[in-house]
């Protein structure tokens, strides 16, 4: 089988008590993804071990060629771009906006190395294409949730990536600018040779045509994963959820009501 660009083998995660039991996950080239589950079923502790802000109790956890534990994992982090609100607690209140974005490119916080003037232009760019130039000398703190959400896609685009992780990346914006950005991230996906897509949300609303497969997990264990269509049925809605619902499809995105 062709090498997959991510894959997670029986992983397991404590902090005081058991997170992940035994996760196994596979993400194929030309596959883009969608993690669902309940609040504390695992899916933020999964993306921090795939990206090694925090280390795993057991398991194989793997990004093309490389195998956690056995590869230097800030050289591999470079080929993972990434949009969660976990880095806002690592990213320091005086931080500048351009230091914070140009910081992708390395996967590294709080640089202490001025960047490149090449660098800071590219990053000036992605600011401009998220409408955000007005932040070109701000710094991180004071900014809205909103800003700091846009700032962090900005950084995920400076990356060299060979998959895109998406933690809740429209947690904090307005109905339009979300609309705005999953419009970016249809037409990313649409373009030749993508990095592959992993996205977490709460919202079925959020999953979009280009998303291939879908991951449900629920107390830390993996409930059902394949592709969208045999895995996203108010069945399985239901039962990760712990609540009746039913999903239905407005041409092609999705809704979910209780029942």
């Amino acid at each position: 089988m062709p090498t997959p660009v991510l894959e997670v083998t029986d992983l397991t995660f404590r902090r005081g008590r058991p997170i992940l039991k035994g996760i196994s996950w596979r993400v194929d080239s030309g596959q883009h993804w969608c993690i669902l589950g309940p609040n504390g079923c695992g899916k933020t502790s999964l993306i921090n071990l795939i990206t090694g802000y925090d280390s795993a109790t057991s398991g194989t956890l793997r990004i093309g060629e490389s195998i956690f534990g056995d590869d230097d994992w800030r050289e591999v982090r470079r080929r993972v771009g990434l949009v969660t609100n976990t880095l806002t607690t690592y990213l320091e209140s005086s931080e500048p906006v351009i230091d914070v974005i140009t910081s992708g490119r390395e996967a590294k916080l709080n640089l202490i190395e001025l960047p490149p003037e090449a660098v800071k232009r590219e990053a000036a760019v992605l600011l401009k294409r998220v409408g955000c130039s007005y932040l070109r000398q701000a710094v991180w703190g004071p900014l809205s949730q909103g800003e700091k959400q846009k700032v962090l896609i900005c950084r995920a685009l400076m990356a060299k990536f060979a998959v895109l992780i998406l933690d809740e990346p429209c947690a904090g914006l307005d109905p339009v600018a979300r609309e705005h950005y999953l419009q970016w991230m249809q037409a990313l996906a649409a373009k030749p040779k993508p990095p592959s897509l992993v996205m977490v949300t709460h919202h079925v609303e959020e999953i979009l045509p280009a998303i291939t497969h879908c991951l449900l997990l629920r107390d830390g264990r993996v409930h059902a994963a394949g592709l969208k269509h045999d895995i996203l049925t108010s069945r399985n809605l239901s039962n990760i959820y712990g609540s009746d619902v039913k999903l239905s499809r407005h041409g092609e995105r999705y809704a979910l009501r209780l029942t």
